[in-house]
């Protein structure tokens, strides 16, 4: 009976929708070049000095929820074209289908051939947002986005 409560406990624990932890993961530039954009299949040149890097899926419904506060995001001056969000273990034409129905904003979208960048960056399911500072994580959001988070991550940038 212990070890059951115990795995419980252990499992809500791991479950938190605003977990923010500080894991200082390097990411090196060559990390980001096995990105290619969705529908232009192009390599994309990123700013890794300062990166918001969310992780998502079409078939994740967190994914849904969080998305407009990553548009809304996208809109801040300070973070234009700070933004990546990466499809995580998706197809190309679920991803196109989602960013039609719930909009682009200013925001890079990529895919992760064979889920690389995903697993060198400490990924372990969506959505997961980190931001990246001088090659580094230095926050790590697991599970969607809260209001809270948007203005933590604001703080950050200004």
């Amino acid at each position: 009976m212990k070890v059951k409560i115990i795995s419980l406990f252990f499992l809500l624990s791991m479950c938190s929708a605003n977990t923010v932890e500080k894991s200082y993961i390097e990411v090196s530039d060559n990390d980001f070049l096995n990105l290619r954009t969705i529908q232009n299949n192009e390599k994309i040149s990123i700013d890794s000095d300062l990166v918001i890097v969310n992780f998502w899926a079409s078939w994740c419904l967190e994914c849904i929820e969080e998305h407009e506060l990553l548009i809304s995001l996208s809109e801040i001056p300070e973070l234009k074209n700070k933004i990546l969000l990466v499809s995580f273990q998706d197809s190309e034409d679920n991803a196109i289908s989602f960013l039609n129905k719930y909009g682009y904003g200013e925001i890079t979208y990529v895919m992760d051939e064979n889920s690389k960048f995903s697993i060198n960056s400490g990924v372990f399911g969506v959505p997961e947002t980190h931001i990246i500072k001088n090659n580094k994580i230095i926050k790590k959001y697991i599970g969607p986005l809260t209001f809270k988070n948007f203005q933590e991550i604001i703080d950050l940038y200004s």
